[in-house]
């Protein structure tokens, strides 16, 4: 019998959705897939639209996609050697398994680049400049500007590694299986010293601020906070979750990247979704500019209805049911959902994401908001300034991007350079993401969004930049960033004359609607491996285990802020629910915990 699919949401996770289900061997002649996306994405590689796909958005210079260009959403994964185990032959090899194996599939495997971080990051914090190798408490070492007696001569990574060792205890926690045992039941070890805390309390009842706090007082957490790069990353959530996911940010990490930017992998997934499906007869549509508005089952099926982009807080007339649905979106996006179904309930019809397990389980996700903003310049201007970034690796500067470290609003600064494809024949251009920051400095940036002139005449909450790409930014925005950026390289804001004026600067707030957020965080006080197993089948949560809707998403896996996250959850449903046969040996490798 001859099934309707739909997917709503276009980005890493619902393309791959799209993807699996056209090449996985299950559908065929009479089938149906329909996938829905709100924004719009350049497919066709025609400049004319934001590239794809979701907190994924490689921005060219000029919309020029063989031109230089600078991820203004996430931009690298951790590449997956194909091996089942390390060298030892129990633990199970490092890597994003399912991203690894989805671009050897579409065929980019060639395309695979270094995005290496620097082994020797500069810092510019409390108005001191600083490598990281001038740390420590010897001849010639400086000490951060930190009170933190015993740590300020080492990186603020070796404080947080400590820290996470803490919450651990000796159970280094290296596979995936023993990371989810550890979210679900770990407990703090009993030699936990603390006036707050006891040996044994559980550890995913406690929150990492919390815990920091009291084991490395106020300035050990802004020294983690400002030195580490992200607020987010210190900020209240699971301690269980944090003290193992916090180690994959240290200097000198061997990320990898796509050629020509990461979008590039999304455009492969649909196009290679839209050959499967005619091969097969299979019915594949993709519908842009048009948002879910509401949701609900009835007699075991799904219902929904429709807005247009253009108006997308107004339902279409028309209500529509599938045989099933996934719901590809962030929480906040699932939430506009949940409030405008709210109006949707009736005598007979389960109004699952407002059910109170369902509403509980999605506040389990805390949201991060997060911005970035991207400049191309004439010239590679920072190589030559009083404090340049250490990019230098093996003597090849061209796969070091940073990070420079700032308890600036900037945050964080990477070096993207002139990464033009070879096809390129204007004169070359210079990338830098300028601005890397998040949390409580979104605000700051969000102030210099309008030119200096104008009224807000959109409310914040209907602004849907994300959707549109990166937008220009305004005169005070761009100024306001050669003055921290001459702070920062020179010592000296009145360098900001020297610094060349850019020829275009342009901003990404993921902090609107409808992502609301960059990344995302576990709470403390949830048993996150049963939020990510019940979570998936919200319809099921909600006592109704007829209809099949499913929800996928970074948010709500194992790999927050990745597109592994995304992949995992899709996998791991399309396996359990669906009955696909799994794209990798998962004996070895949990798609999600629980």
């Amino acid at each position: 019998m001859a099934q309707n699919y739909s997917i709503f949401g276009a980005g890493p996770g619902g393309l791959y959705t799209a993807w699996r289900l056209l090449t996985g061997g299950k559908l065929g002649a009479g089938d149906t897939v329909n996938l829905y996306e709100w924004g719009t994405y350049d497919f066709e590689g025609t400049g004319e639209s934001r590239q794809p796909a979701g907190r994924i958005c490689s921005h060219h210079f000029q919309d020029d996609l063989s031109a230089s260009y600078i991820e203004i959403g996430g931009m690298r994964f951790i590449e997956w050697d194909g091996d089942q185990y390390e060298s030892d032959g129990e633990t199970p090899a490092k890597g994003h398994r399912l991203v690894t194996t989805a671009i050897q599939k579409v065929g980019l495997s060639g395309d695979v680049v270094d995005f290496l971080t620097t082994d020797n990051p500069l810092y510019y914090l409390r108005g001191q400049h600083f490598y990281e190798s001038d740390l420590g408490s010897g001849p010639g070492k400086v000490l951060a500007p930190y009170n933190t007696p015993g740590n300020n001569a080492a990186p603020s990574t070796t404080l947080t590694s400590n820290i996470s060792d803490l919450i651990t205890g000796s159970n280094p926690l290296v596979t995936r299986t023993e990371q989810c045992a550890f979210y679900g039941s770990g407990t703090l070890p009993d030699s936990f010293n603390s006036f707050v805390y006891r040996g044994g309390e559980i550890a995913s009842n406690v929150g990492y601020w919390n815990v920091f706090y009291d084991q490395a007082g106020n300035e050990g957490f802004n020294y983690a906070a400002d030195a580490g790069g992200y607020n987010s990353n210190v900020i209240n959530w699971n301690a269980a979750n944090a003290a193992i996911y916090n180690g994959e940010f240290a200097p000198g990490g061997a990320f990898k990247t796509i050629s020509g930017g990461y979008s590039r992998l999304f455009s492969e997934l649909f196009n290679k979704a839209v050959e499967a499906a005619a091969s097969n007869g299979v019915a594949f549509t993709l519908r842009q500019g048009t948002r879910l508005h509401s949701i609900w089952s009835e007699g075991g099926v799904a219902h929904f209805r429709l807005a247009s982009a253009a108006d997308p807080n107004k339902a279409g007339s028309d209500t529509l049911t599938t045989d099933v649905a996934f719901l590809a979106m962030p929480p906040e996006s699932v939430e506009l959902v949940a409030q405008a179904t709210r109006y949707e309930t009736v005598s007979g019809r389960t109004d699952f994401l407002n059910n109170t397990k369902v509403s509980n389980y999605l506040e389990a996700v805390m949201e991060q908001p997060s911005y970035k903003v991207a400049m191309f310049f004439d010239t590679p201007w920072w190589e030559e300034t009083t404090y340049p970034p250490k990019l230098e690796s093996n003597g090849d500067t061209q796969s070091v991007f940073g990070p420079t470290i700032t308890d600036l609003p900037l945050r964080q600064v990477y070096y993207f350079g002139n990464n033009a494809q070879d096809s390129h024949t204007g004169a070359p251009v210079y990338g830098v993401l300028a601005s890397y920051d998040d949390e409580r400095f979104v605000g700051f940036w969000r102030g210099l969004e309008l030119p200096i002139d104008e009224r807000r005449v959109t409310a914040v909450s209907r602004d849907l930049q994300p959707l549109e790409g990166g937008r220009k930014a305004t005169l005070e925005m761009e100024r306001m960033l050669l003055l921290q950026l001459a702070k920062l390289h020179y010592g000296d804001a009145n360098a900001a004359h020297s610094i060349p004026a850019p020829r275009a600067t342009a901003f990404m707030d993921w902090g609107l609607n409808p992502f609301g957020a960059g990344y995302h965080a576990w709470a403390p006080h949830y048993d996150i491996c049963d939020v990510m197993q019940t979570l998936r089948a919200p319809a099921n949560l909600a006592g109704d285990d007829k209809s099949q809707v499913y929800l996928i998403g970074s948010a709500f896996s194992n790999d927050q802020a990745w597109v592994e996250g995304a992949f995992c959850t899709a996998e791991s449903v399309l396996v359990d629910f669906l009955g696909l046969d799994p794209i990798i040996d998962t004996s070895v490798y949990k798609l999600i915990c629980g």
